[in-house]
């Protein structure tokens, strides 16, 4: 399958020519991937994180894990535009995902930026070749989108920081060797002051993962709760107290790294869905009106996923440009969130009785599908930080 099979230009319009289906950064990446690509990612979670950890380190040894790096940390200096066709071509060619996406989206950037010589030389190569795993300690409990009210502390004792609380919604905290965690390190302190980031390792006897079951089957996200944990006093990210700073530094590559990559995924959802529609016509599984009406669905959604596209598409070119997404990334996301939910409830509508058996691929994204609306921050708070901030609406 090749880029233009599925985005061509002609759908997409003039400014394609950005990012061009020959562009010199995919006529490399492309053949590269498609010598090296494993075959589908299973159901089962420990055995996708194994193939996901053997792909890690598979784009580490030919230099694609982190194209956004700079060379001298093991990338590439690719802009916006060059990691916009690397998510495309990565989605075309049915990569799985890398296993440390939380530490070479978040915590190396923020290294590079926050962090000292000695953190980066300990971490950056870790990272990127997979042979640590991180995971990011932000939520709690009493402390999910008002992150400012965490009660995670931890205080100085010699050389090490002891860590007491508890964190939730850990995406596969039972696999990282490392997590990077947001503490108050302050007891006097309030709100966004007295905060700092720093990096425990999870193997010892003061952190307890407990992994949470999701409506999917899948136990993607754990509850880890640290006793007394510790950390070396060197780990902090950042000046100790000013975790906050380094927190929405780490926020920032999220938003300007995620949405790249959701427009493809779901472009190649619709490709098969298209596929599985014409085979249930074929067989008698959808009947006329059934199937006209999955057809206008499909169509429906192909025409929003050209749309978020292109809202990917302008973030890209503004970055290129220097800018960040600001407040518009709230838009792509609640965008993003509804149009994931719908490809979803197509494909099981398409699937009929098949898609309804949870260990078959239509009803497991369906349920796994469910978290779109609550990922990154839910659609209400998308909302109102579109209402306040965008349209000048009162809270």
């Amino acid at each position: 399958m090749t880029g233009t099979a599925i985005l061509p230009g002609s759908v997409l319009g003039p400014e394609i020519a950005i990012v061009a289906d020959d562009d010199p950064f995919r006529r490399e990446f492309r053949p590269w991937l498609a010598e090296h690509v494993p075959g589908p990612e299973p159901l089962d979670q420990d055995a996708k994180v194994a193939l996901r950890r053997a792909w890690q380190r598979t784009l580490s040894a030919g230099g694609w894990a982190g194209p956004a790096w700079p060379a001298e940390y093991g990338g590439r200096g690719a802009g916006p535009l060059q990691q916009f066709m690397y998510y495309e071509e990565l989605a075309l060619a049915r990569a799985p995902w890398a296993a440390n996406a939380p530490g070479t989206i978040l915590l190396g950037p923020t290294l590079m930026v926050h962090g000292t010589e000695e953190l980066r030389t300990r971490f950056l190569p870790a990272i990127l070749s997979g042979d640590e795993l991180f995971s990011q300690g932000f939520s709690e409990p009493e402390a999910g989108s008002d992150l400012a009210s965490l009660r995670t502390r931890a205080h100085r004792d010699g050389d090490d920081w002891v860590i007491t609380g508890q964190k939730i919604w850990t995406t596969w905290a039972q696999y990282s060797d490392w997590c990077f965690v947001v503490c108050r390190t302050d007891p006097e302190s309030k709100r966004h002051r007295g905060l700092s980031m720093i990096i425990c390792p999870m193997d010892q006897l003061g952190v307890t993962v407990r992994p949470i079951e999701q409506i999917s089957g899948d136990p993607e996200f754990a509850e880890v709760f640290f006793d007394g944990a510790r950390a070396p006093a060197g780990h902090v990210v950042g000046e100790v107290g000013q975790g906050w700073a380094v927190a929405m530094t780490m926020l920032g590559f999220e938003r300007a790294d995620q949405g790249f990559s959701d427009h493809a995924l779901l472009l190649v959802h619709l490709h098969d869905l298209a596929a599985e529609l014409r085979a249930a016509q074929r067989d008698g599984r959808l009947g006329a009106a059934e199937a006209a009406e999955a057809r206008a669905r499909h169509a429906d959604l192909w025409i929003r996923c050209q749309q978020l596209r292109r809202f990917n598409l302008s973030i890209a070119v503004r970055g290129e440009a220097g800018e960040t997404p600001g407040d518009f990334g709230s838009v792509v996301n609640l965008f993003w969130a509804d149009l994931e939910q719908g490809i979803a409830e197509l494909g099981v509508a398409v699937a009929g009785a098949r898609g309804l058996a949870l260990g078959d691929h239509p009803a497991h994204f369906l349920m796994s599908s469910r978290s779109a609306t609550i990922d990154s921050g839910s659609s209400e708070i998308q909302r109102n930080i579109i209402a306040e901030r965008t349209l000048g609406l009162p809270r």
